[in-house]
Formats: C-alpha cells, sequence, structure tokens
C-alpha cells in the first residue's frame, strides 16, 4: 500500500499514532500539548491525530536522530520546508502561464 491509499484526515488515537511511529505515548502527549502536532477533537472529547501526523512525526524523529536537533526546531523545519514547497508550486505555476505552456 501506499500512502496515497490512507485517508490522511483519518483521525487516530495517541496510542495508535505513537505505536506506528515507534515512540513512547508520552512523547506524543507531550508534542501535542505544546502544539507542536495537530489534532481533532474525538466524539467523547479525547485528542485524536489525523493520519497525516504519522508522516509529520517520522520526519520530526529522522531530524532528531540524524541532525539532533529538538522536537520543537524539527516542527519549525519541517514547516518552513511545506511553505517552500508551496512557494516552488506557486512559482512554477507563474512560470508556466508566463511562457504559454
Amino acid at each position: 500500500m501506499r500512502l496515497n491509499d490512507f485517508d490522511m484526515d483519518e483521525p487516530l488515537t495517541l496510542d495508535v499514532v505513537a505505536e506506528t511511529v515507534g515512540a513512547r505515548r508520552s512523547l506524543v502527549v507531550r508534542l501535542v500539548q505544546q502544539g507542536l502536532i495537530e489534532t481533532v477533537e474525538g466524539q467523547s472529547g479525547e485528542p485524536l491525530l489525523p493520519r497525516r501526523v504519522v508522516v509529520q512525526l517520522r520526519r520530526m524523529q529522522r531530524l532528531h536522530r540524524d541532525l539532533g536537533v529538538n522536537f520543537a526546531a524539527a516542527a519549525i523545519i519541517l514547516e518552513l520546508v511545506g511553505r517552500i514547497d508551496e512557494l516552488n508550486r506557486e512559482l512554477a505555476g507563474i512560470h508556466k502561464e508566463s511562457t504559454g505552456s
């Protein structure tokens, strides 16, 4: 299965996310409390995490492991990379429009 085969908005419990990324539940809870990962409210009021957070957490773990940055810095790095990607897509669209392609 590929990542595109999943509903990235599907809500997952903190435990499922922690198990999926191989992290302790306490780490996931701390990142939620610090506002570093997105949550949605479940029917019973407990915080749930959209499936896309699994991808984000894996990237944060790699930055933490490979570069030694803390999780707050990893979240900022990922946000900036996302913004750069978005700007590059916009720039490519503008370039395509200006060349008539």
